[in-house]
C-alpha cells in the first residue's frame, strides 16, 4: 500500500522559519501509480507506470477529483459508474427497504419481492414500478427500380441490394447493402417475398429464399419447387419465419435460383402504378 499525504517542510533562512506545504495529487492503495484522486487496486495487479489495461482496471475502484466513483472503470462518466469493459461482473445489487417513497425521496430505487419481485423507483410520493419499453425495430422496405435491374445468378445465393425504405425508425437497416443489424438480442419476425420475370418451367426447377446471419450462417430456407414441364410462368416465392438474433448480428435475405442457367431478373418497376411494381418486399419486426 502506498498513500501520499500532505507534508510540511520546515527550513531556516536567515534565522526565520519558513513552512511549505507539499501536497500529492493522488492517493493509491495497493498501487504505486494511482490514476485518480483516490485509487484502490483490488488485486494489486496494476503496473508501476502507464495506465492499467481493461482486465487490470476491472478490479479497481477510483474516486475522481470531480466527485465521481468508478467501479471497474477508471473513467466514470456519472456519479457512480460500474461499467467495466470486462463484463463478468457489472451487475449492481439493489435491496429492499421499508422506507416510504416520501422518506426515500425522488429518484430512489428499491427491490420489492412481492408477486415474484420487481424493481421500483420513488417519485417522491409513491413507489412506482420500473418498466422498460424500448422502441422496437420495425423495418418495412421494397424494391423500386426499373425492370431487369436486379439479376440473380444461376445457383449462387445472392443478397438483394438497393432497397427503398418505407419504415425504419430505429435506423437498423442499410438500404444500400440490404443488411439489417439487430439492436437487441431476441426474436425477429421476418417476411420476404420475391418474383422473377417469366421463364419456361421445367420439372425439378426450384428457387429459395435464404436468411443468412453474419455472412455465412444460413438459419432458414424456404424452397419453391416446380413439377410442370415447358410452361411459361413467373417464378415467385415467399418466406415468413421467426429468427433469433444476438445484439449486433447482421442479417440479410438472399435468393438462390436453379431455374435459369444464367442471370435471371427479378420482376420490378420504378413506378408504383406499374403492374410489375410491388413484388419484392421485406419486413423485419422485433418481437
Amino acid at each position: 500500500m502506498k498513500i501520499f499525504i500532505s507534508l510540511i517542510r520546515v527550513s531556516v533562512v536567515s534565522g526565520c522559519l519558513i513552512f511549505n506545504t507539499v501536497r500529492a495529487q493522488n492517493v493509491g492503495i495497493n498501487t504505486r501509480n494511482p490514476q485518480a484522486a483516490f485509487h484502490v487496486d483490488g488485486s494489486k495487479d496494476n503496473p508501476d507506470s502507464g495506465s492499467p489495461n481493461s482486465s487490470q482496471a476491472a478490479n479497481d475502484i477510483v474516486f475522481t477529483s470531480s466527485g465521481e466513483i468508478g467501479i471497474g472503470t477508471l473513467s466514470p462518466a456519472v456519479k457512480i459508474d460500474a461499467r467495466s469493459t470486462v463484463n463478468t461482473d457489472n451487475a449492481i445489487g439493489v435491496g429492499k427497504t421499508t422506507q416510504t417513497a416520501s422518506d426515500a425521496g425522488e429518484g430512489a430505487l428499491r427491490y420489492n419481492s412481492f408477486n415474484g419481485g420487481k424493481m421500483q423507483y420513488s417519485d417522491g410520493t409513491v413507489w412506482q414500478e420500473l418498466v422498460s419499453t424500448p422502441t422496437k425495430s420495425v423495418l418495412v422496405a421494397n424494391i423500386l427500380t426499373a425492370n431487369f435491374t436486379i439479376k440473380i445468378p444461376y445457383q449462387v445465393a445472392t443478397g438483394i441490394q438497393g432497397w427503398n425504405e418505407i419504415s425504419d425508425p430505429s435506423n437498423n437497416f442499410n438500404s444500400s447493402t440490404g443488411i439489417f443489424t439487430a439492436p437487441r438480442t431476441g426474436i425477429y419476425l421476418v417476411s420476404f417475398t420475391y418474383d422473377f420475370v417469366r421463364v419456361p418451367i421445367v420439372s425439378g426447377y426450384f428457387s429459395e429464399a435464404r436468411y443468412v446471419v453474419n455472412g455465412t450462417n444460413t438459419v432458414k430456407k424456404c424452397i419453391k419447387s416446380f413439377s410442370n414441364t415447358s410452361r411459361q410462368a413467373q417464378i415467385a416465392g415467399s418466406c415468413i419465419a421467426g429468427v433469433y438474433l444476438n445484439k449486433g448480428d447482421v442479417f440479410q435475405p438472399q435468393i438462390y435460383q436453379s431455374v435459369y442457367n444464367g442471370d435471371l431478373s427479378l420482376r420490378t418497376d420504378n413506378s408504383t402504378s406499374s403492374p410489375d411494381y410491388g413484388f419484392i418486399n421485406l419486413s423485419i419486426i422485433e418481437q
